[in-house]
């Protein structure tokens, strides 16, 4: 059995439509919240919902040894 690393998602190009709803759900705020701080650009629920989308609809790939 061989061990492999995988890398950190990446956001895709285009998500897909509801998005803003279903990482609204997941990080437990207003879909307003994540839409205002999308429309900023910069701040620490910024990076929450940046993550959150790129776990969620991110590809996972294996990382080269």
């Amino acid at each position: 059995m061989k061990t492999t690393k995988l890398q950190k998602p990446e956001l895709p190009t285009f998500l897909p439509h509801g998005w803003i709803s279903e990482v609204a759900k997941s990080l437990g705020v207003c879909r307003a919240t994540v839409s205002r701080n999308i429309m900023r650009g910069n701040g620490l629920m910024y990076d929450k919902i940046v993550k959150a989308a790129a776990a969620k609809y991110g590809e996972k790939k294996e990382m080269k040894l």
